[in-house]
């Protein structure tokens, strides 16, 4: 039964681990909410004990409640990634940040320095969580609040509390709040930097379990061929042939044989029918995921119940992995979740695809399921796809896997969106808005192209364009009135400026990392000197120091990475204390208050634009450096569904229908025995001659699947024993080989098969083949053909080549090809002895 009340807001806090295998996106979110709720409680705290003991102001009570309204959002959003849904906690965490902002600032106006930075914070965190079109409808949303919030603390006087709190009183809440959010704004900056080499590393060692997964999967079909079917042919033949002999030397005993023998083909056509409904099953092909889901439930041996809400058809490569996540769900509850168990299955389409798997069995330790192949190769099958999956276990407490494909997956394999989803007219209005400010923004930079040096250089003029208006300003003012400040200002603007100058150069010289070093220094040093000469732009200082840390995501390895967190940290103490307790350069009513606005609230939509759109520019590169691992496991995935279909089409269509044929011949012959045994003699000779086709059919297929020689005697052989097969002349070299880990044989060999048929199709008749095979510093291939040849720019968009880069790629090998029209094709492969190593 479900908590209820406050007991269910607490669960999230205390509740068991949500796992995400290879990319912990979860529970890193809910530990980052629950940090943030930790800092606003001890805030609350702290303010109230401000009111109790020092100054009983109704402001000071306004503020505890704002910030235990904080609380109250930061609590649901705990509780909506207990239950899965974490784009409505990112949206509620990111509400009640904003809704707090705006309503403190517009009840104490000085807040405002303190809370630019943190209506940034929640676009922070959804850069790893969200996909392009709602990232971008929430940095909309995000710009829009930040002009609001400006505009309110700059324009408005508050309620009138400021002149009764005690100076110190505010910057001592200054001095906590901004380095503490400032920290805040680290820590999602590092999550983000620790995602984008979590996933790839993630992606990369995925796909080499799904290579390593499709190739045991072979391995298992071909033997269970050798020893289920081609043996009970191989006997079925031998007593055919038996009957023969009797019908002329004992025709009473071949009646009964042949009743035998028709009895083991009935068995061997339902176990070969067996075989090719596990390898796919004809419910999926024919009805869908919910009746094949259905007709799995009903042969399971634990109670299983499958409800379905919305769910129609899909594309077979989505139906067949969700349908083998759970069905691989399934036989992990058979054999671990206990007897008296039972399974709910609940599909449902809404706002994508989702699938619910609840046992009430014995549960495990959160420890145990990262590593269990079962839920591994789940979790694998669905990323390739698309999709994420999510385990919540404890010991006592049953299992509960969910699974989602977004609509943008769905919409992207061909599904028309089913309804609208709510709030789409608000998002996409959002959406426009950030397009709208990104496109000025790289017409300013005047590239779209996510490189750093592009992206320094470009703060690096903001920079010197801001030094060198501020100059000008200052110049002016002076001729006017002649204070010392302003000449002192306008020296500190020129002075910055020609260091911006001099970091140009060194940009284009100098390596990233040393790029961003340079950039981060001369930016902290200009906020703070900005800062303490014009205190008024604390605001925007607080966004300007945050913007090397939000650069260094994508480009700066974890130990350079802290040293900028640190240094943003204490750039962050150093600009606050220069905010609130200098004086600043001139006396504070020089410059009209009308001006100070409007510079103060352009500056701070500048500096909020900038980090924003470095928070883009990480999800772009988060989305951009996993791509391409993405796309190459979608592909070894379908590869891998298409050849299930082959092999059950195969069979179905072959050595299936032979064995119903053989079995209907084995039966009309004991009929003749009875009747006519002369005219059994042709039908046990057509049998015969069936039974054999059929065994040859079966043993070619088997040995397509995973050739025999490959296991018993190594690469040269199998190699040997294929192009004995291949229409063009091939010769193979090879020289010292031994044995490697058979992932790393079977791999070698089916790319090499590939670039034998791909040089059969293409090369041309007349064209040889040439294999050489060697081991040093690892172990390389070289494959050429003496064909016509193509144009490189073709070699990409074929299947096979794409393939052969899949497989290589997944055991840690490379594959390069050089052709041109005329000159034929060569292949090199190399897979370094470390791969090998690791692998074995």
């Amino acid at each position: 039964m479900e908590r209820r009340g406050a007991r269910r807001l607490l669960a999230g806090l205390r509740g068991h681990e949500i796992i995400e295998i290879g990319a912990p996106e979860w529970e890193r979110l809910r530990t980052y909410i629950q940090a943030d709720l930790g800092g606003v409680v001890v805030a609350a705290a702290w303010v109230t004990i401000l009111y109790a003991t020092v100054r009983r102001e109704g402001w000071l009570l306004a503020i505890v409640v704002l910030l235990l309204t904080l609380a109250a959002f930061l609590l649901r959003a705990i509780h909506l990634i207990h239950h899965y849904r974490r784009f409505a906690a990112v949206v509620v965490f990111a509400l009640s940040n904003w809704i707090v902002a705006v309503a403190v600032t517009s009840v104490v106006p000085f807040a405002l320095a303190t809370l630019a930075l943190a209506v940034l914070l929640p676009v922070l965190v959804a850069v790893q969580h969200m996909n392009h079109d709602r990232l971008s409808a929430m940095l909309g949303a995000t710009m829009l609040v930040g002009t609001v919030l400006v505009v309110v603390g700059s324009l408005t006087p508050g309620v009138g509390l400021e002149p009764l709190v005690p100076k110190t009183v505010m910057d001592a809440l200054a001095i906590v709040f901004i380095p503490f959010i400032t920290i805040l704004v680290s820590l999602a900056a590092w999550q983000n930097h620790g995602m984008l080499v979590a996933r790839t590393e993630a992606l990369r060692e995925s796909r080499a379990r799904l290579v390593a997964a499709a190739d045991r999967e072979r391995c298992q079909i071909e033997r269970n061929l050798a020893q289920g079917a081609q043996r009970r042919l191989a006997a079925a033949a031998e007593q055919t042939g038996e009957a023969r002999r009797l019908l002329d030397a004992d025709p009473g005993q071949a009646g009964p044989l042949l009743a035998r023998l028709s009895d083991d083909l009935q068995e061997a056509s339902a176990e070969l029918r067996g075989l090719a409904h596990g390898i796919y099953p004809p419910q999926l092909g024919q009805y869908g995921l919910e009746t094949a889901l259905r007709a799995a439930a009903q042969h399971a041996p634990i109670p299983t119940t499958v409800h379905a809400s919305g769910v129609g058809r899909y594309p077979p490569e989505i139906e067949i992995n969700i349908y083998f996540c759970l069905l691989e769900a399934l036989r992990n509850a058979v054999g671990h979740a206990g007897e008296r168990a039972e399974v709910i299955i609940t599909l449902q389409d809404r706002n994508g695809l989702s699938f619910d798997f609840r046992d009430n069995g014995v549960g495990c330790d959160p420890g145990l399921v990262h590593t269990g192949t079962g839920m591994i190769n789940m979790n694998d099958r669905l990323g390739a796809i698309g999709g994420t999956l999510t385990i919540d276990t404890r010991p006592g407490g049953g299992l509960r896997l969910h699974g989602h494909l977004p609509r943008s997956v769905l919409e992207s394999a061909g599904v028309e969106r089913s309804r609208q989803e709510r709030g789409g007219a608000v998002r996409g209005g959002l959406h426009a808005v950030w397009h709208l400010i990104a496109r000025v923004y790289t017409s300013l930079q005047r590239s779209t192209h996510p490189h750093p040096h592009q992206y320094i250089v470009t703060g690096l003029w903001a920079i010197m364009g801001v030094a060198l208006g501020a100059g000008a300003v200052a110049a002016a003012a002076f001729a006017g009135m002649h204070q010392l400040w302003l000449l002192a200002l306008a020296g500190g603007c020129g002075t910055v400026a020609l260091l911006v100058v001099a970091a140009l150069r060194v940009v284009k010289r100098h390596r990233i990392d040393h790029a961003i070093g340079l950039s981060a220094a001369i930016t902290w040093c200009y906020a703070l000197t900005l800062t303490a000469m014009i205190p008024a732009a604390l605001p925007y200082a607080t966004l300007v120091i945050v913007s090397p840390v939000l650069l260094s995501v994508a480009f700066l390895p974890r130990r350079r990475f802290k040293v900028i967190m640190g240094c943003t940290v204490a750039a962050a103490v150093a600009v606050t204390l220069a905010g609130r307790l200098a004086p600043g350069a001139g006396p504070a009513g020089d410059a009209p208050g009308w001006l100070v606005d409007i510079v103060v609230i352009a500056l701070v939509v500048l500096g909020l634009t900038r980090a924003s759109y470095l928070a883009w520019h990480n999800h772009v590169m988060l989305v951009a450096r996993a791509e391409a691992l993405q796309e190459s496991r979608a592909r070894l995935v379908a590869a891998a569904d298409r050849e299930r279909r082959e092999i059950e089409r195969n069979l179905h269509d072959g050595a299936q229908q032979r064995l119903v044929a053989a079995a209907v011949q084995s039966r009309v012959a004991q009929r003749l025995m009875d009747t006519d045994p002369a005219q059994a003699v042709p039908v046990l000779a057509q049998l015969s001659s069936d039974l054999r086709e059929a065994q040859a059919e079966l043993r070619d297929l088997a040995h397509g699947i995973y050739p025999p020689q490959l296991a018993e005697s190594g690469l040269e052989a199998a190699l040997r024993a294929a192009t004995r097969h291949s229409p063009l002349p091939t010769e193979i070299r090879a020289a010292g080989l031994g044995r490697y880990p058979p992932e790393i044989e079977i791999n070698i060999y089916f790319c090499l098969l590939e670039a034998l048929q791909n040089a059969a199709k293409h090369a041309g008749e007349q064209a040889t083949v040439t294999i050489g095979l060697r081991e040093q510093d690892g172990l390389s291939f070289d494959l050429a053909d003496t064909g016509i040849g193509c144009h490189p720019g073709l070699i990409r968009t074929g299947h096979g080549i794409t393939n052969m880069y899949d497989r290589l790629g997944a055991i840690g090998g490379t594959l390069t090809i050089e052709t041109s029209p005329g000159t034929g094709l060569r292949l090199h492969g190399h897979i370094p002895a470390t791969a090998w190593r690791d692998a074995g």
